[in-house]
């Protein structure tokens, strides 16, 4: 009986420490690596800041300003320079332990995202599968050859433009695990972009335990 009630109190102990925790918890104690720039007093500082109400905007390694713009318990927004965000949001597996999620974009000259998980020792994720919708998925049903009547650009053309050179800008936020991937079309030229813009949609995912799944508009 006792070798039961002390597995049961292990298997307890075990499953606090699969669930203990949040992101502040994890923004401050993740290596140095991830956020070059930040040191652990720089990420203690914004985290302290933000709970206590106050702007939470710190100096960085580089003598410029960094700023934590949103935190949850299992999200967090920053504003790490004039030209980049970072969101980091903690997801459940299927089996219920998490992984961290760590998004960094650039938002000019085009805005363009990198994301990647990790386990909570930091370890890259190689198994989750990040969506890559081909270009004419964002098209959602407009016609190829939808022409810019003024200038007799094409919907193709602008497709074909994209291709060669693709950005994405990916986003979360607090909540439900739901990732909007938004096309770029900064790098366009004009008529392409007015196109562009009047057929353009975002997609939609949700994270559900082990995959995305696309979220129907």
């Amino acid at each position: 009986m006792k070798r039961i009630i002390f597995f049961l109190i292990v298997s307890f102990s075990h499953c606090l420490i699969v669930h203990a925790g949040n992101i502040a918890d994890v923004f401050t104690s993740m290596p140095d690596s991830i956020f070059p720039l930040l040191t652990v007093k720089n990420r203690s500082d914004m985290v302290d800041f933000y709970k206590n109400k106050m702007e939470a905007k710190v100096r960085n390694r580089l003598n410029s300003y960094a700023r934590m713009d949103t935190l949850t318990d299992d999200y967090l927004r920053l504003t790490l320079s004039g030209a980049s965000e970072a969101e980091m949001k903690l997801l459940q597996t299927e089996d219920s332990t998490e992984i961290i999620c760590l998004i960094r974009s650039i938002t000019a000259p085009v805005e363009d995202s990198q994301i990647q998980f990790f386990d909570k020792d930091w370890q890259r994720l190689e198994w989750v599968d990040v969506p890559v919708p081909a270009t004419g998925e964002y098209f959602g049903e407009a016609v190829a050859d939808s022409v810019a009547e003024e200038t007799k650009v094409t919907l193709a053309d602008v497709q074909r433009s994209i291709d060669d050179l693709r950005f994405v800008r990916i986003a979360t936020g607090p909540g439900a695990p739901v990732f909007t991937f938004t096309l770029s079309v900064d790098e366009l030229n004009r008529d392409e972009k007015k196109l562009a813009r009047r057929h353009l949609r975002t997609l939609r995912y949700r994270w559900t335990g082990g995959r995305f799944v696309n979220v129907e508009q």
